[in-house]
Protein backbone atom coordinates (compact mmCIF):
# COMPACT_ATOMS: atom_id res chain seq x y z
CA UNK A 1 0.00 0.00 0.00
CA UNK A 2 3.08 2.23 0.27
CA UNK A 3 3.19 2.32 -3.52
CA UNK A 4 -0.39 3.56 -3.70
CA UNK A 5 0.33 6.35 -1.23
CA UNK A 6 3.32 7.37 -3.31
CA UNK A 7 1.19 7.42 -6.44
CA UNK A 8 -1.32 9.51 -4.51
CA UNK A 9 1.34 12.14 -3.87
CA UNK A 10 2.26 12.15 -7.55
CA UNK A 11 -1.40 12.56 -8.53
CA UNK A 12 -1.93 15.39 -6.06
CA UNK A 13 1.12 17.24 -7.40
CA UNK A 14 0.07 16.59 -10.99
CA UNK A 15 -3.40 17.90 -10.22
CA UNK A 16 -1.97 21.09 -8.75
CA UNK A 17 0.21 21.57 -11.84
CA UNK A 18 -2.78 21.06 -14.13
CA UNK A 19 -4.87 23.47 -12.06
CA UNK A 20 -2.10 26.10 -12.24
CA UNK A 21 -1.96 25.52 -16.01
CA UNK A 22 -5.65 26.36 -16.35
CA UNK A 23 -5.52 29.40 -14.06
CA UNK A 24 -2.39 30.96 -15.57
CA UNK A 25 -3.46 30.48 -19.16
CA UNK A 26 -6.94 31.87 -18.52
CA UNK A 27 -5.44 34.85 -16.69
CA UNK A 28 -3.28 35.96 -19.60
CA UNK A 29 -5.18 34.96 -22.75
CA UNK A 30 -7.47 37.49 -24.46
CA UNK A 31 -10.81 36.41 -25.89
CA UNK A 32 -13.95 38.03 -27.21
CA UNK A 33 -16.18 36.82 -24.36
CA UNK A 34 -14.23 36.92 -21.06
CA UNK A 35 -17.16 35.66 -18.95
CA UNK A 36 -17.36 32.45 -20.98
CA UNK A 37 -13.60 32.04 -20.61
CA UNK A 38 -14.02 32.47 -16.85
CA UNK A 39 -16.72 29.78 -16.78
CA UNK A 40 -14.45 27.51 -18.83
CA UNK A 41 -11.51 28.06 -16.49
CA UNK A 42 -13.60 27.54 -13.35
CA UNK A 43 -15.14 24.29 -14.60
CA UNK A 44 -11.80 23.03 -15.89
CA UNK A 45 -10.15 24.00 -12.61
CA UNK A 46 -12.78 22.06 -10.66
CA UNK A 47 -12.00 18.93 -12.69
CA UNK A 48 -8.33 19.42 -11.80
CA UNK A 49 -9.31 19.91 -8.16
CA UNK A 50 -11.01 16.50 -8.23
CA UNK A 51 -7.68 15.01 -9.29
CA UNK A 52 -5.93 16.77 -6.42
CA UNK A 53 -8.55 15.54 -3.94
CA UNK A 54 -8.21 11.98 -5.26
CA UNK A 55 -4.47 12.12 -4.74
CA UNK A 56 -4.83 13.46 -1.20
CA UNK A 57 -7.33 10.74 -0.25
CA UNK A 58 -5.06 8.09 -1.79
CA UNK A 59 -2.29 9.15 0.58
CA UNK A 60 -4.51 8.03 3.45
CA UNK A 61 -4.72 4.45 2.22
CA UNK A 62 -2.88 2.09 4.55
CA UNK A 63 -4.40 -1.30 3.71
CA UNK A 64 -7.24 -2.96 1.81
CA UNK A 65 -9.73 -2.28 4.61
CA UNK A 66 -8.99 1.44 4.43
CA UNK A 67 -9.42 1.29 0.65
CA UNK A 68 -12.81 -0.40 1.13
CA UNK A 69 -13.94 2.33 3.55
CA UNK A 70 -12.79 5.16 1.28
CA UNK A 71 -13.72 3.66 -2.07
CA UNK A 72 -17.01 5.55 -2.21
CA UNK A 73 -15.05 8.83 -2.02
CA UNK A 74 -13.28 7.98 -5.26
CA UNK A 75 -16.58 7.07 -6.92
CA UNK A 76 -18.07 10.42 -5.88
CA UNK A 77 -15.00 12.27 -7.19
CA UNK A 78 -15.28 10.32 -10.42
CA UNK A 79 -18.92 11.24 -10.92
CA UNK A 80 -18.27 14.87 -9.99
CA UNK A 81 -15.40 15.14 -12.45
CA UNK A 82 -17.47 13.57 -15.24
CA UNK A 83 -20.41 15.91 -14.68
CA UNK A 84 -18.24 19.05 -14.41
CA UNK A 85 -16.24 18.06 -17.48
CA UNK A 86 -19.53 18.17 -19.39
CA UNK A 87 -19.85 21.83 -18.39
CA UNK A 88 -16.20 22.48 -19.20
CA UNK A 89 -16.20 21.36 -22.78
CA UNK A 90 -19.56 22.99 -23.41
CA UNK A 91 -18.13 26.34 -22.28
CA UNK A 92 -14.80 25.71 -24.04
CA UNK A 93 -16.51 25.38 -27.43
CA UNK A 94 -18.24 28.72 -26.82
CA UNK A 95 -15.08 30.78 -26.27
CA UNK A 96 -14.68 33.28 -29.14
CA UNK A 97 -11.52 34.95 -30.49
CA UNK A 98 -11.15 38.69 -30.15
CA UNK A 99 -12.95 40.49 -32.97
CA UNK A 100 -14.45 37.31 -34.44
CA UNK A 101 -17.80 36.61 -32.77
CA UNK A 102 -19.28 33.25 -33.63
CA UNK A 103 -15.92 31.60 -34.31
CA UNK A 104 -14.10 29.03 -32.18
CA UNK A 105 -11.03 30.04 -30.20
CA UNK A 106 -9.22 26.87 -31.28
CA UNK A 107 -6.01 27.59 -29.38
CA UNK A 108 -7.89 28.26 -26.16
CA UNK A 109 -9.94 25.11 -26.64
CA UNK A 110 -6.88 22.93 -27.18
CA UNK A 111 -4.71 24.43 -24.45
CA UNK A 112 -7.41 24.19 -21.78
CA UNK A 113 -8.60 20.76 -22.87
CA UNK A 114 -5.22 19.16 -22.19
CA UNK A 115 -5.22 19.74 -18.40
CA UNK A 116 -8.93 19.03 -18.05
CA UNK A 117 -8.67 15.73 -19.93
CA UNK A 118 -5.52 14.85 -18.04
CA UNK A 119 -7.20 15.49 -14.70
CA UNK A 120 -10.29 13.49 -15.68
CA UNK A 121 -8.05 10.58 -16.70
CA UNK A 122 -6.26 10.72 -13.35
CA UNK A 123 -9.56 10.65 -11.46
CA UNK A 124 -10.92 7.73 -13.47
CA UNK A 125 -7.71 5.74 -13.21
CA UNK A 126 -7.40 6.29 -9.46
CA UNK A 127 -11.00 5.17 -8.91
CA UNK A 128 -10.30 2.04 -10.97
CA UNK A 129 -7.09 1.29 -9.07
CA UNK A 130 -8.79 1.54 -5.67
CA UNK A 131 -11.69 -0.58 -6.93
CA UNK A 132 -9.26 -3.31 -7.98
CA UNK A 133 -7.55 -3.24 -4.57
CA UNK A 134 -10.88 -3.82 -2.85
CA UNK A 135 -12.04 -6.51 -5.26
CA UNK A 136 -8.73 -8.37 -5.12
CA UNK A 137 -8.86 -8.37 -1.31
CA UNK A 138 -12.55 -9.03 -0.65
CA UNK A 139 -14.04 -10.29 -3.90
CA UNK A 140 -16.70 -8.71 -6.18
CA UNK A 141 -18.90 -5.98 -4.74
CA UNK A 142 -21.93 -8.07 -5.75
CA UNK A 143 -20.67 -11.63 -5.25
CA UNK A 144 -23.66 -13.50 -6.69
CA UNK A 145 -26.42 -12.84 -9.22
CA UNK A 146 -27.58 -9.72 -7.38
CA UNK A 147 -31.13 -11.01 -7.06
CA UNK A 148 -33.17 -9.75 -4.12
CA UNK A 149 -32.44 -6.45 -2.41
CA UNK A 150 -29.64 -5.31 -4.78
CA UNK A 151 -31.77 -5.68 -7.89
CA UNK A 152 -34.70 -3.99 -6.16
CA UNK A 153 -32.47 -0.96 -5.58
CA UNK A 154 -31.62 -0.85 -9.27
CA UNK A 155 -35.32 -0.94 -10.12
CA UNK A 156 -35.96 1.90 -7.69
CA UNK A 157 -33.18 3.82 -9.42
CA UNK A 158 -34.96 3.17 -12.72
CA UNK A 159 -38.22 4.54 -11.30
CA UNK A 160 -36.45 7.67 -10.07
CA UNK A 161 -34.84 8.19 -13.48
CA UNK A 162 -38.21 7.93 -15.22
CA UNK A 163 -39.96 10.28 -12.78
CA UNK A 164 -37.30 12.97 -12.57
CA UNK A 165 -36.39 12.63 -16.25
CA UNK A 166 -39.98 13.27 -17.33
CA UNK A 167 -40.15 16.31 -15.06
CA UNK A 168 -36.93 17.68 -16.57
CA UNK A 169 -38.14 16.92 -20.11
CA UNK A 170 -41.44 18.77 -19.60
CA UNK A 171 -39.65 21.74 -18.03
CA UNK A 172 -37.00 21.90 -20.77
CA UNK A 173 -39.63 21.69 -23.50
CA UNK A 174 -41.63 24.48 -21.87
CA UNK A 175 -38.57 26.74 -21.78
CA UNK A 176 -37.67 25.88 -25.37
CA UNK A 177 -41.19 26.64 -26.63
CA UNK A 178 -41.22 30.13 -25.13
CA UNK A 179 -37.74 30.90 -26.51
CA UNK A 180 -38.01 32.22 -30.09
CA UNK A 181 -34.28 31.92 -30.81
CA UNK A 182 -33.04 28.42 -31.77
CA UNK A 183 -36.41 26.91 -30.79
CA UNK A 184 -36.22 23.83 -33.09
CA UNK A 185 -32.64 23.06 -32.02
CA UNK A 186 -33.39 23.49 -28.33
CA UNK A 187 -36.43 21.25 -28.64
CA UNK A 188 -34.40 18.53 -30.36
CA UNK A 189 -31.42 18.69 -28.02
CA UNK A 190 -33.63 19.01 -24.95
CA UNK A 191 -35.65 15.94 -25.85
CA UNK A 192 -32.52 13.98 -26.74
CA UNK A 193 -30.85 14.63 -23.38
CA UNK A 194 -33.71 14.84 -20.90
CA UNK A 195 -35.48 11.75 -22.25
CA UNK A 196 -32.29 9.68 -22.08
CA UNK A 197 -32.67 9.13 -18.30
CA UNK A 198 -36.28 8.11 -18.96
CA UNK A 199 -35.27 5.51 -21.57
CA UNK A 200 -32.52 4.21 -19.28
CA UNK A 201 -34.91 4.16 -16.32
CA UNK A 202 -37.48 2.08 -18.20
CA UNK A 203 -34.72 -0.35 -19.09
CA UNK A 204 -33.50 -0.61 -15.50
CA UNK A 205 -36.98 -1.34 -14.14
CA UNK A 206 -36.83 -4.59 -16.11
CA UNK A 207 -33.50 -5.75 -14.68
CA UNK A 208 -33.69 -9.17 -13.00
CA UNK A 209 -30.07 -9.78 -11.98
CA UNK A 210 -26.46 -8.77 -12.62
CA UNK A 211 -26.37 -10.48 -16.00
CA UNK A 212 -29.44 -8.78 -17.42
CA UNK A 213 -28.13 -5.43 -16.12
CA UNK A 214 -24.87 -5.97 -17.98
CA UNK A 215 -26.78 -6.38 -21.23
CA UNK A 216 -28.33 -2.93 -20.81
CA UNK A 217 -24.99 -1.41 -21.98
CA UNK A 218 -25.43 1.55 -19.66
CA UNK A 219 -21.97 2.87 -20.48
CA UNK A 220 -23.16 3.72 -23.99
CA UNK A 221 -25.16 6.59 -22.53
CA UNK A 222 -21.85 8.47 -22.22
CA UNK A 223 -22.37 9.14 -25.94
CA UNK A 224 -25.40 11.24 -24.99
CA UNK A 225 -23.22 13.39 -22.74
CA UNK A 226 -20.54 13.79 -25.39
CA UNK A 227 -23.01 14.64 -28.16
CA UNK A 228 -25.12 17.15 -26.26
CA UNK A 229 -22.66 19.45 -24.50
CA UNK A 230 -21.57 21.41 -27.54
CA UNK A 231 -25.10 21.86 -28.89
CA UNK A 232 -26.46 23.04 -25.55
CA UNK A 233 -23.70 25.60 -25.02
CA UNK A 234 -23.70 26.82 -28.62
CA UNK A 235 -27.43 27.45 -28.97
CA UNK A 236 -28.59 28.04 -25.40
CA UNK A 237 -25.94 30.72 -24.86
CA UNK A 238 -27.70 33.02 -27.32
CA UNK A 239 -31.10 32.72 -25.65
CA UNK A 240 -30.42 34.88 -22.58
CA UNK A 241 -31.94 33.94 -19.23
CA UNK A 242 -34.13 31.29 -20.84
CA UNK A 243 -31.01 29.70 -22.31
CA UNK A 244 -29.36 29.57 -18.91
CA UNK A 245 -32.45 27.91 -17.42
CA UNK A 246 -32.58 25.46 -20.31
CA UNK A 247 -28.91 24.60 -19.82
CA UNK A 248 -29.48 24.03 -16.10
CA UNK A 249 -32.34 21.60 -16.80
CA UNK A 250 -30.24 19.69 -19.31
CA UNK A 251 -27.34 19.58 -16.85
CA UNK A 252 -29.73 18.06 -14.31
CA UNK A 253 -30.42 15.25 -16.79
CA UNK A 254 -26.69 14.80 -17.28
CA UNK A 255 -26.15 14.44 -13.53
CA UNK A 256 -28.91 11.80 -13.45
CA UNK A 257 -27.20 9.87 -16.24
CA UNK A 258 -23.78 10.04 -14.57
CA UNK A 259 -25.20 8.77 -11.26
CA UNK A 260 -27.06 5.95 -13.01
CA UNK A 261 -23.99 4.91 -15.01
CA UNK A 262 -21.84 4.69 -11.88
CA UNK A 263 -24.46 2.91 -9.78
CA UNK A 264 -25.15 0.28 -12.43
CA UNK A 265 -21.43 -0.19 -13.06
CA UNK A 266 -20.94 -0.91 -9.36
CA UNK A 267 -23.86 -3.35 -9.39
CA UNK A 268 -22.77 -5.23 -12.49
CA UNK A 269 -19.06 -5.32 -11.65
CA UNK A 270 -18.04 -4.09 -15.10
CA UNK A 271 -14.57 -3.39 -13.69
CA UNK A 272 -14.31 -6.90 -12.21
CA UNK A 273 -12.98 -8.41 -15.44
CA UNK A 274 -12.94 -11.10 -16.57
CA UNK A 275 -16.56 -12.03 -15.93
CA UNK A 276 -18.58 -14.62 -17.70
CA UNK A 277 -22.30 -15.19 -17.90
CA UNK A 278 -23.30 -18.71 -16.85
CA UNK A 279 -23.71 -21.05 -19.80
CA UNK A 280 -27.20 -21.94 -20.85
CA UNK A 281 -28.68 -18.83 -19.25
CA UNK A 282 -31.59 -17.43 -21.18
CA UNK A 283 -31.34 -13.85 -22.33
CA UNK A 284 -33.65 -11.59 -20.35
CA UNK A 285 -36.02 -9.48 -22.38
Amino acid sequence: MTGERGRGRVQAVAGVVLLAWVVLFAAFVEVGNPLVLLATAVSGGLVCACAVAGGVVTMRLTDAETAARLRHVFVVLEGTAMAIFYLFYGFAFSVEPVGRPGDFAVVVLLVLSVPALGALTLVLWRSYAVHKIVVDAFGPLVPDSGAGVPVQRIRVLGTVLVTVGLALAVSAMTVALVTPMYRPVLLTVGLFVTLSPVVLGVSLTRVTDVYSARRRNVGNYVIVLAASGFAVSEFASGAGVAGVLFGALVFGAVVLLVIAILVVREFTGEWDRPWREPRGRKVSP
